[in-house]
C-alpha cells in the first residue's frame, strides 16, 4: 500500500486541527469562555463559599418570661456558631416586625409562664420562627434551638432526678437510655463548598465549552464554510475527519483546563481528593470529548452566531438539576432520567465525586466511565452524519451558484 494514502487520513485530520485552532484564537468570544472564564469562574465561585458554613445567623429572642431559665437558654443559643441573638425584647410584635424588615432571620418566642412551668414539672414550649425561604439559614436557626433547647432540658430533667435520690450517672442514663452516634462521612464540617463545588466545576467545563463551540459553528454558517472542508466531509470518511480534528483541538484545550481545575483549584481552596490524579484525569477524558462531540452535533444546527448564546447559555440550569447536584435523579420523572442519559454531565458527576470526595476506587465508577464513552459514541455518530450532510449540501449550492 502506498505510504501516502496510509498518511493521508492523518494529515487531513492535523489540517483540520489546526485549522481549528484559527477558528478559535481569532474569536474574542470563544477566547472568553475558553480560558478566561475557566480559569476565573471556578475562582470566584469558590471565593464566594469559601467559608463553608453559614454561620451567626442573627436571631430575635423574644422573652415574655424575664427569669433565670429563659436568661440561660438565651446564653446557650448566643454561644452556637450557628446563631448570634442579635437583639432581646418582650414584645412579640417588635420581633415580627424586625423579621419582616430582613433585620433578622428568626424568632425565638419564649413565654411568660416558661420558667413557673418548668419548675411544676410542666411541660414549658418555646416557639422557633424561623426563615425557611433560605434551607441553608432555616437549618442553622433550627440545629442551634434543637440543641440550646433539648440540652437546657436535659439539664433540668437530670436536676429533678438527682434531686429525687438518683446518682448523677444514672440520671443521665435513664433520660438518654438510647444514644445516638453519628459521623459526617467525607463531608466532616458539613460545608457547602465541599458538596457543591466539584459539580460546578464540571458543569463550568461544559457549559464553556458547549457554548463556545456554538459560536464557532453558528460563525463558520454566517461566514460560509472553507471549501476544502466541504469538499473534505462529502468523501469517504470526511466527516469523521473533520469531526476529529475539531476534537482534537478543543481537547488539547480543556484537558489543560481540567488540569487546572483538578490540581490548582481543589489545592488551593482546599477541596478534598481523595482519589488519584491520573484516574481522575482518565475518569473525565470521556466527559470532554462526550461535550465535544454534543457541541459540534448541537452546533450544525445553528444558522447565525448568537443562536448558540441564545439556546446554550440557557441549558445551564436544567443540565444542572438532570446531573443529580440539586436533586436526587431517582426522585425525578422516568422521562427526565431517560433525557439525563444522553447529557455528559449526568453520568461523570456521580463518578468525579466518588473519585475525588469518597476516594473510590476506579472499579467503583468503572460503569460511569462506561455510560460516559456510550455518550461520545453515540455524539460522534450523530456528529459525523450531519457534518457530512450539510458538506453535501453546501457542496450541491456551490455548485448551483457556479452554473448559474
Amino acid at each position: 500500500m502506498n505510504k501516502k494514502n496510509i498518511y493521508r487520513p492523518v494529515n487531513l485530520i492535523i489540517k483540520v486541527w489546526l485549522d481549528e485552532y484559527k477558528n478559535i484564537f481569532k474569536d474574542s468570544g470563544v477566547i472568553m469562555l475558553f480560558i478566561i472564564a475557566v480559569f476565573v469562574y471556578p475562582v470566584l465561585y469558590s471565593l464566594a463559599y469559601d467559608n463553608e458554613l453559614v454561620k451567626d445567623v442573627p436571631v430575635i429572642v423574644v422573652d415574655q418570661s424575664n427569669s433565670s431559665m429563659s436568661r440561660k437558654l438565651i446564653s446557650m443559643l448566643d454561644a452556637t456558631f450557628e446563631v448570634n441573638v442579635a437583639s432581646k425584647t418582650n414584645d412579640f410584635q417588635e420581633g415580627i416586625t424586625s423579621f419582616e424588615k430582613d433585620e433578622v432571620h428568626g424568632v425565638i418566642f419564649i413565654p411568660q409562664d416558661f420558667e413557673k412551668k418548668i419548675l411544676s414539672s410542666q411541660t414549658a414550649t418555646v416557639s422557633v420562627y424561623a426563615d425557611a425561604a433560605f434551607m441553608i439559614i432555616y437549618k442553622q436557626i433550627m440545629t442551634a434551638a434543637t440543641y440550646s433547647i433539648g440540652t437546657l432540658s436535659a439539664g433540668i430533667e437530670i436536676m429533678r432526678r438527682t434531686a429525687k435520690g438518683n446518682q448523677l450517672e444514672q440520671a443521665y442514663k435513664e433520660i438518654n437510655p438510647l444514644p445516638i452516634e453519628t459521623y459526617s462521612l467525607y463531608n466532616p464540617r458539613g460545608g457547602y463548598a465541599t458538596y457543591l463545588i466539584p459539580s460546578l466545576f464540571l458543569l463550568i467545563l461544559q457549559q464553556t465549552l458547549l457554548v463556545g463551540i456554538g459560536l464557532i459553528g453558528g460563525t463558520l454558517k454566517e461566514k460560509g464554510t472553507n471549501n476544502y472542508i466541504v469538499k473534505l466531509g462529502t468523501k469517504l470518511g470526511g466527516a469523521m475527519a473533520i469531526v476529529i480534528g475539531k476534537s482534537l483541538a478543543y481537547f488539547s484545550i480543556y484537558a489543560i483546563n481540567a488540569l487546572y481545575v483538578v490540581v490548582v483549584i481543589f489545592r488551593l481552596f482546599k477541596f478534598p481528593m481523595r482519589g488519584s490524579y491520573a484516574e481522575v484525569l482518565v475518569f473525565i477524558t470521556p466527559y470532554i470529548f462526550g461535550i465535544i462531540f454534543m457541541g459540534i452535533t448541537i452546533s450544525t444546527f445553528f444558522k447565525k452566531r448568537e443562536h448558540a448564546l441564545m439556546i446554550l447559555v440557557f441549558t445551564s440550569i436544567p443540565f444542572m438539576f438532570l446531573s443529580g447536584v440539586s436533586w436526587p435523579v431517582e426522585a425525578m420523572p422516568q422521562w427526565q432520567v431517560l433525557l439525563s442519559y444522553l447529557i455528559p454531565s449526568t453520568h461523570a458527576v456521580k463518578g468525579f465525586i466518588a473519585l475525588t470526595q469518597r476516594g473510590a476506587e476506579f472499579s467503583d465508577v468503572f460503569h460511569y466511565w462506561l455510560n460516559s464513552w456510550g455518550v461520545v459514541i453515540l455524539y460522534f455518530i450523530l456528529s459525523s452524519f450531519l457534518i457530512k450532510k450539510i458538506s453535501k449540501k453546501n457542496l450541491k449550492n456551490v455548485v448551483e451558484d457556479y452554473n448559474n
